[in-house]
């Protein structure tokens, strides 16, 4: 991926092998809207389950990336929170999401997707 500093917003995949091997191909998503609709993050999810079943039970990584200071923003955890309810409702194995900016790398942790969940409930 190289060093943080970030020009735009961006969701990264890594595919993994079933035993955590990484697979060679880093993939990158561009113009991401601010906040995800089901249907681009259940249609991603889609094509991340046949990927992973080509893998015959792999998983995959996501990484969310942006330009701008350290913390987690309301978006970020809106994005974190649907992709992991997506990646159970189509049965693939998703790594906790992680979010990176120009200072820091860091993981979505379980608590702020509750807090996302019942402030939207």
């Amino acid at each position: 991926m190289g060093p943080l500093g970030f020009s735009e917003r961006l969701l990264w995949m890594q595919f993994l092998e079933p035993d955590g091997r990484m697979t060679p191909v880093l993939s990158q998503i561009t113009d991401l809207p601010q906040v995800p609709d089901a249907e681009l993050v259940d249609s991603l999810m889609m094509i991340c389950r046949r990927l992973c079943e080509d893998l015959a039970g792999g998983s995959v990584a996501m990484l969310l990336s942006r330009p701008g200071p350290a913390g987690i923003t309301a978006e970020e955890r809106v994005w974190a929170r649907r992709l992991t309810e997506a990646a159970a409702a189509a049965e693939v194995a998703l790594w906790p999401v992680h979010l990176a900016n120009d200072r820091e790398l860091v993981v979505v942790p379980p608590d702020e997707l509750v807090s996302v969940r019942a402030a939207t409930a």
